[in-house]
């Protein structure tokens, strides 16, 4: 990118040597009068190179460049005054092109084919909705239009996948088109990270932030919340309009090829509302599914009982024909933006995330930490002991049946589905429950290893966790996978585990302890709401007891003024004052109600008040409680 020019004393721009190629392009450029967003530059510089192309220069991301007109622009006219259209029309298109051309002509073609890149990824999604093909085409001839101004040699980035269970597909919405109303983003950058230079404050000081959550906790509750809102058209992908007492399905497992490894059926994930109590849950399909015996439906009951931090909650199953075929549905807790323990730890992204990085060393090691291993041991260890109390074998503890709702946060997914599949098979549940010890050593040594084969060669994998890990992890594996002689329970785990479950204790409680810090934050913000709403109630009023005047009148004059000084301040320059510590300072202190005294002027700055906070949270509780009165 080429620096950003100067202004020199007699208005023209100059340049460092390192932007005379740019100056050269711009010189040759052809370009009609009403264009002013022409490159200014020197008769001199543009007798070096007067064949070179122009480059685009603009300064709003929804500048779109008229036709180009034939004549050129001749040597004299140069170093002519910048042309100021006087129409409403040409004074916004120079208003929005001119200035730093230099700075932000590449970055605009390249937001650009990355606005084409989101929509020709959600187009290879086959559950992501319609891309209008109008937008496309126009983003193509826009990308095209850019190769006369040597810019065609962009490239295109590769498609992304989306996740498992969650931040699937989101529809094109970088970029806003010409038809109907795209899907916004959300605001995530809303709060921006305090400055390294205020970072240092006094214990009395306070900086924007410490009034917020932090912005890691904010950002991602607002994913789930806009995951939980996501739609789509029923009727263009296949889906049922209800379904039994849910509505509104949306397909979340949509970068999973449909296997029938693990239930020896395909299955399929969608996200639905309930029409009886407004929320949402998780639809698990087993495809092409006949219930012969309807007391299969009795063992769903026994999970129905279960409440656990780690076990993701059935609330129903039952047979439907709305999909076409006979199938059968599990109802699940829905837990959005939540990944399956495959997708974390062998997903494309982790596999990225293992790729040696430019400058690292060859021996990096790119294995899970060994606190996490025995945070998912103990966790997994609790849901089994839950699940064993209660008669129960969980059947499935693979990589793809585990969900990672939060950080290391794990809970096993997809339970009592096997117990109604193989309900004619009458299994022993004595022998299941040590299947699931099995498989749970299984999945750790998959995990220490990170290899999905690692099972295969135990030796060999036992070797690597020696040498990457401590003893104890060694042996605790060791005793998984072992026989068992006579049998093995899960109170032996617990044993075992009893000093790393301290630490894991240890660690909830500091999480715990920094959830209630941020929300000790917003306790304080729902203080400034409520202080806020009763402005809103006073202030502007229209009539109140008969008399049009009440809000301007008595004390509900003073809150006016106050709420001038608040908000309506201005600079010496007349311009509008944005000072939103001078804002909360300024609340604060009114809900407290200091004695601290202020000058309150009226607009037309004829008569002067001089009141306390004291007093004028007095008028606002008087005025608020005449209003309470007329209910």
């Amino acid at each position: 990118m080429a620096p950003p020019s100067t202004v020199s004393a007699n208005g023209d721009d100059t340049t460092s040597n390192n932007n005379s190629n740019a100056s050269n392009n711009n010189a040759g450029s052809s370009v009609s009068a009403t264009n002013a967003w022409a490159p200014k530059t020197t008769a001199k510089t543009s007798a070096l190179n007067p064949t070179a192309k122009p480059k685009l220069h603009v300064n709003s991301p929804i500048f779109k460049p008229s036709s180009l007109s034939t004549s050129s622009v001749k040597a004299d006219a140069i170093n002519a005054p910048e042309f100021v259209p006087k129409s409403a029309q040409d004074n916004s298109l120079a208003a929005s092109a001119y200035s730093d051309r230099q700075l932000y002509g590449r970055k605009y073609a390249q937001t650009a084919v990355s606005a084409l890149w989101y929509l020709e990824r959600d187009e290879r999604n086959p559950y992501a909705p319609p891309i209008q093909n109008n937008l496309i085409s126009s983003m193509s001839n826009l990308s095209n239009n850019f190769s006369q101004f040597g810019m065609n040699d962009i490239s295109m980035p590769g498609s992304i996948q989306g996740s498992y269970y969650g931040e699937g597909s989101m529809s094109g919405y970088y970029y806003q088109g010409s038809g109907a109303m795209l899907h916004q983003p959300l605001q995530y950058h809303l709060y921006n990270t305090p400055l390294p230079h205020v970072s240092n404050l006094l214990p009395h000081q306070k900086t924007i932030h410490g009034f917020f959550i932090s912005d890691t906790l904010r950002e991602e509750l607002h994913r789930k919340n806009e995951m939980i809102l996501q739609t789509v058209s029923a009727q263009e992908y296949g889906l049922p309009e209800e379904l039994h007492e849910y509505h509104s399905l949306y397909p979340l497992d949509l970068t999973q090829e449909k296997s029938t490894e693990v239930f020896g059926y395909q299955s399929s994930v969608y996200k639905s509302m309930c029409s009886v109590d407004g929320r949402t849950y998780a639809l698990r399909r087993i495809e092409g599914f006949r219930l012969t015996n309807e007391l299969a439906m009795q063992t769903i009951e026994g999970w129905r009982r279960i409440r656990h931090a780690n076990i993701v909650s059935i609330r129903e199953a039952f047979t439907s024909k709305a999909f076409g075929d006979h199938s059968l549905i599990f109802v699940y807790d829905y837990h959005p933006c939540s990944k399956t323990l495959y997708d974390v730890h062998f997903g494309p992204q982790a596999q990225l995330a293992s790729q040696v990085v430019v400058g690292a060393p060859k021996n990096t090691d790119h294995s899970i930490h060994e606190r996490i291993l025995w945070s998912y041991l103990i966790q997994l260890t609790s849901a089994l002991k839950k699940i064993h109390s209660a008669g129960l074998a969980a059947r499935l503890i693979d990589p793809t049946k585990i969900l990672v709702t939060g950080k290391n946060r794990v809970r096993l997914n997809c339970c009592g589905i096997m117990d109604m599949l193989t309900f004619d098979s009458a299994p022993n549940i004595a022998h299941l429950q040590q299947d699931d010890i099995l498989n749970l050593g299984q999945l750790m040594m998959t995990l220490a290893c990170k290899s999905l084969t690692a099972t295969h060669n135990i030796s060999k994998s036992v070797d690597y966790i020696a040498q990457h890990y401590t003893q104890d992890l060694k042996n605790m594996i060791l005793f998984l996978m072992s026989q068992p002689v006579p049998m093995k329970t899960v109170d032996q785990i617990i044993t075992m585990l009893g000093p790393r479950v301290l630490q894991e204790i240890n660690d909830v409680q500091n999480a715990n302890d920094i959830l209630e810090s941020d929300l000790g934050r917003e306790l304080e913000n729902g203080r400034l709401t409520r202080l806020l709403m009763k402005f809103g109630f006073i202030n502007e009023r229209p009539e109140f007891d008969m008399d049009p005047a009440w809000s301007e009148t008595g004390d509900r004059y003073i809150i006016k003024l106050f709420r001038d000084y608040v908000f309506h301040q201005v600079d010496e320059a007349g311009l509008p004052v944005l000072d939103v510590a001078h804002v909360l300072t300024c609340l604060n202190k009114l809900d407290a109600g200091v004695d601290e005294k202020i000058v309150l002027m009226s607009r037309d700055e004829l008569s002067c008040l001089i009141v306390s906070y004291r007093e004028i949270k007095a008028c606002i509780e008087s005025a608020f409680r005449d209003l309470s009165k007329s209910k």
